[in-house]
């Protein structure tokens, strides 16, 4: 086999890994619903490629995997520009230093002059190089695959400036028509894509990294990927166990719990068994939840950790009467309403929102009015909003009650706010009382993602997309539960 002969299936691709890199990569998956680590190289590596997000553990392999398709586009897709944007420059670095050697022991006749240290360029036109965690890096670039590694620690900005950066390649007399069959998605092997009758590759963002917390840029991209339908490979550590000897007891290994003996029948991969459990036992139970096995993010610094997406958030019908609002004012920061029910037995549903900036609150009111919901029988809101504008000399509070509106506008400390939605939430005794319709899909973010800071402080963090949801519900708890001493409205 020649290394720079491409490869046409999967298992040539597999053997190629195994015979030029030395490296095992598991082609199954232990635990249901998750994707085989070779399944990401596959993807990354047969055009048309697509945008991918790879959702893996801490040591599970996704850095070694991004330089094995960035060595892999060099050599196989002339005329391939690949960029590695890490989460920080010592990020990028990791995945350049696994890419080297690559390129040393497979392709070091190729590659023109000697390597720069962040850049390489192959004979047959193909180009690799680092970029630093910067707008001035990002932008301008003009590439076809763009390597995005440990995105849980990318500044927002500079991901939003690497969507921009991707283009597909063209290049050869019969690159036409084999652009062509990219756009109608047939399945093109590398064979075809370096082909003398054409070469297409395809523009491609990847995002690689661990979920470590509901509010970082990981969970957002995979929120994004998840309503765009694009694909997302998840594993665990259980998927790059190594086999486990059989004569090892199960009974008495620190992995049982999750692995259940399948580690001896279907495990195949590079993780030593023994390294595996000496990780578990110096970590927190919630780590290695998120970081190792995957299942959910951190809730360390959550404000309502026990939200739960399964017993919160259902689908209610409520009756046109005993409907208030919960607004929370804004103009440059989006002003939030939410439509609120409180039944008889003290449960509180919140069945509809509406968040929009820049506009005033008449324009507000002719939105808000619109919806089917009927008139509301009380507004409660923002202290604030007693304040009188310098432009009108009237307050939103008095705009809302000349527009016949019931406003009440109690103070309360936010941390007593917060403890009041809690206790809904998660009773000590009884169920729960507080549920959101699935359609209210700002608000159930922000249950998931409203945190605190780092430092020891009782407030949470104002990051201007949360806040605003959970306080606009807060001022519902101050004013009209029944907790408030207030009268519960009936539907």
């Amino acid at each position: 086999m020649n290394p720079t002969t491409p490869c046409h299936t999967p298992d040539e691709l597999h053997r190629f890994v195994a015979e030029f890199l030395n490296l095992r990569i598991p082609r199954r998956a232990v635990c249901a619903q998750h994707s085989a680590p070779f399944d990401y190289l596959c993807s990354a590596y047969f055009e048309p490629a697509r945008d991918l997000v790879v959702w893996a553990p801490r040591g599970g392999g996704k850095t070694t995997l991004g330089a094995v398709a960035t060595l892999l586009d060099l050599l196989h897709k002339p005329g391939c520009q690949v960029r590695i944007l890490g989460g920080s420059l010592d990020q990028s670095l990791k995945m350049w230093e696994h890419l080297q050697p690559m390129l040393e022991s497979v392709a070091g006749d190729r590659v023109i002059g000697k390597p720069a240290a962040r850049r390489v360029r192959l004979h047959n036109g193909s180009v690799a190089a680092v970029l630093t965690q910067s707008q001035r890096a990002v932008r301008g670039v003009r590439v076809q695959k763009m390597r995005c590694d440990e995105v849980e620690m990318f500044d927002p900005a500079i991901w939003q400036a690497a969507q921009l950066t991707t283009r597909s390649h063209c290049q050869g007399p019969g690159a036409a028509a084999a652009d062509n069959r990219l756009q109608s998605g047939e399945f093109v092997s590398g064979a075809d894509a370096a082909s003398g009758d054409g070469t297409v590759v395809a523009g491609a963002i990847e995002a690689l990294s661990t979920l470590h917390v509901p509010y970082g840029m990981m969970s957002r991209i995979v929120d994004t990927a998840r309503l765009a339908g694009t694909r997302i490979l998840q594993w665990c550590v259980l998927d790059v166990l190594e086999r486990c000897p059989a004569e090892r007891d199960c009974g008495t290994c620190a992995l049982f719990p999750e692995c259940q003996g399948r580690a001896k029948t279907e495990a195949d991969g590079f993780l030593r068994i023994d390294d595996a459990i000496r990780m578990k036992q110096r970590v927190a139970r919630e780590t290695w939840d998120a970081e190792m096995l995957c299942l959910r993010p951190s809730l360390r610094r959550a404000v309502f950790p026990h939200f739960s997406e399964q017993t919160h958030v259902r689908e209610q019908h409520p009756a046109g009467e005993g409907i208030s609002l919960g607004i929370d004012f804004g103009f440059a920061a989006p002003l939030v309403c939410l439509w609120i029910c409180s039944d008889g037995a003290g449960n509180t549903h919140v069945f509809d929102e509406y968040v929009q900036a820049g506009r005033q609150l008449h324009e507000h009111l002719e939105q808000i009015e619109s919806r089917k919901w009927g008139r509301a029988g009380v507004i409660a809101c923002d202290p604030a909003g007693e304040a009188r504008s310098d432009q009108t000399a009237r307050s939103n509070v008095q705009l809302l009650r000349a527009a016949g509106y019931r406003v009440l506008t109690k103070r309360r400390r936010i941390v007593d706010g917060i403890e009041d939605i809690r206790a809904a939430l998660a009773p000590a005794a009884g169920d729960a009382r507080l549920f959101i319709h699935p359609r209210c899909v700002r608000l159930i973010e922000a249950f998931r993602c409203y945190h605190y800071p780092e430092e020891d402080c009782e407030l949470p963090i104002k990051d201007g997309r949360h806040d605003h949801l959970i306080d606009a519900l807060r001022y519902h708890f101050n004013n009209v539960s029944a907790g408030a001493g207030v009268r519960v409205f009936a539907y």
